[in-house]
């Protein structure tokens, strides 16, 4: 590895290297520690000569203008304290050294602006600019004209240049001169906000706000299983509640003459009539007859077979006292008597009063869900019409509409729960 030429070795010490020339003898010196070891002696002698100059042509203790290191420091704001009050009171009363820092100041705003070209510099070695800040450290600026002060302001000025394209381009390294445009590190552009997707449904729900924006993702939700959340995703992005499977068979179309004597007589069963149940030990209601003595209540499982009938009731009420087989299907009609006479409902040819109680697994299932869960008024509404309990869907629709009262989503779910239950 060659060493450093005289030369270099004279204008490094006197400052006279151009930008480019400076840097690749910095790495030089990074390399070469017997380079290293000249220049240090070469800068020490430098030093003392400035020194030495300092009293003859001062004499004062303080430097008649403040180096070019405090220049610097306090341009890039990098003083504090009793630093800083030295050079503020020193610029209180020199008006060269505040032309300097206005001049550096000047020119470190230009280079802000003016990036386009950014030479490759070096990410670590002491030599680039430690060596130029030994050098100024303890040089004071010249108090004997203008002219040296314009020379030291050129260094200064190639001292920040070299700075800030260290900041800018720490990674990048430079051996002699600038590096080809074709191995150069593209300057990446600025970084654009993300922009957010449009929010395409929205429903505020007790404590929390379900959201579903363009990318089909739904906030608001995260806490809820898998499963609950794409009830609550199918809900906002096709504005449907789901059908529930376990409500095949429990209703029928009636003849044209199904209802006629039920009607006459303002004799029907009212509930529960082709729905399912949570409860397993339901309650029954019917309309009253007009002057009906008293009712009997009859349950049949899907073959046909009485499993319990309730006593005589004056009543058109009665709650099961025997709990039913979860997950089984049933049905049931009302006796009642008249002047001694029997009139049934529901009576042929008119379909049967069929119910279904919930499973264990559902009815489990919604259990833990309203317990953990039961703030969700949406969550709770689409697992019970998936579950086919239409009316404890419908209450907590309801709710999803008062806390939405000027959502049409909100009002098209509800409506579809009670098309349902006609």
């Amino acid at each position: 590895m060659a060493h450093l030429t005289q030369k270099q070795f004279e204008d490094y010490a006197s400052q006279r290297l151009q930008a480019s020339e400076l840097l690749a003898v910095s790495d030089h010196l990074d390399e070469c520690e017997a380079c290293r070891a000249q220049i240090e002696a070469t800068l020490n002698g430098e030093q003392a000569f400035f020194a030495m100059r300092s009293e003859v042509f001062d004499g004062e203790q303080e430097p008649a203008h403040l180096t070019a290191a405090q220049l610097a420091d306090h341009v890039d704001n990098r003083l504090a304290g009793e630093a800083l009050d030295v050079v503020k009171d020193h610029l209180s009363r020199c008006n060269h050294c505040v032309l300097a820092v206005a001049d550096l100041r000047a020119f470190q705003n230009e280079l802000a602006t003016d990036r386009e070209y950014r030479p490759a510099a070096k990410a670590s070695g002491w030599w680039r600019f430690g060596s130029l800040a030994t050098m100024f450290r303890g040089s004071p600026v010249p108090a004997f004209g203008g002219v040296a002060l314009a020379v030291l302001l050129a260094v200064l000025i190639a001292w920040l240049m070299l700075r800030k394209q260290m900041q800018h381009n720490p990674s990048q390294q430079i051996a002699g001169g600038p590096t080809p445009a074709s191995q150069a590190t593209p300057v990446p552009s600025p970084l654009q906000s993300p922009v957010e997707p449009a929010v395409l449904a929205q429903l505020k729900d007790g404590d929390r706000v379900f959201t579903l924006n363009a990318d089909g993702k739904v906030s608001g939700a995260d806490d809820l299983p898998p499963e609950y959340q794409k009830l609550v995703q199918n809900a906002l992005a096709n504005q449907q509640v789901p059908r529930s499977s376990n409500l095949r068979g429990l209703t029928r179309a009636g003849s044209s003459l199904m209802s006629g004597n039920d009607a006459q007589d303002g004799f029907r069963l009212i509930e529960p009539v082709g729905k399912i149940v949570m409860r397993n030990a339901p309650a029954f209601r019917w309309s009253q007859m007009e002057g009906a003595s008293y009712y009997v209540v009859e349950v049949y499982d899907d073959q046909f077979n009485l499993v319990t009938s309730s006593p005589q009731l004056s009543t058109n009420s009665w709650t099961i006292s025997q709990p039913l087989s979860r997950g089984k299907t049933y049905s049931w009609q009302v006796k009642a008597n008249r002047d001694g006479e029997e009139v049934t409902s529901p009576r042929p040819p008119a379909p049967q009063a069929k119910f279904r109680v919930l499973d264990d697994a559902g009815a489990n299932d919604l259990a833990r869900a309203e317990k953990t869960y039961g703030s969700s008024h949406l969550t709770l509404a689409l697992l019970y019409a998936n579950a086919g309990l239409l009316a404890e869907s419908e209450t907590q629709l309801r709710q999803v509409l008062k806390e939405n009262p000027d959502s049409e989503l909100a009002r098209k779910l509800l409506r579809q729960v009670q098309a349902q239950r006609r």
